[in-house]
């Protein structure tokens, strides 16, 4: 995250006429990204809190898939 952070910031920074400018774009660019990972931060963290016996199976049975759906969007990326 640290460096796209820092690759969006260096690009608005570099595009805008104003600091104020190139703050509010970045923060319109990045807020979607952050509050995706917050979300698939927070469900990973919901699943390893279950019981060991029910998180295991759901694993073994979904766990690829699950893993490719939380990951879609950073597959996507150009």
């Amino acid at each position: 995250m640290a460096m796209e952070d820092a690759l969006v910031l260096a690009e608005v920074l570099s595009t805008e006429d104003t600091l104020e400018g190139a703050l509010q774009t970045y923060v319109a660019r990045r807020r979607p990204r952050t509050e995706w990972v917050q979300q698939q931060s927070q469900a990973a963290a919901e699943g390893w809190a279950l019981p060991a016996a029910s998180r295991n199976t759901i694993l073994r049975e979904q766990g690829d898939q699950l893993m490719r759906q939380r990951y879609q969007l950073l597959r996507s990326i150009p």
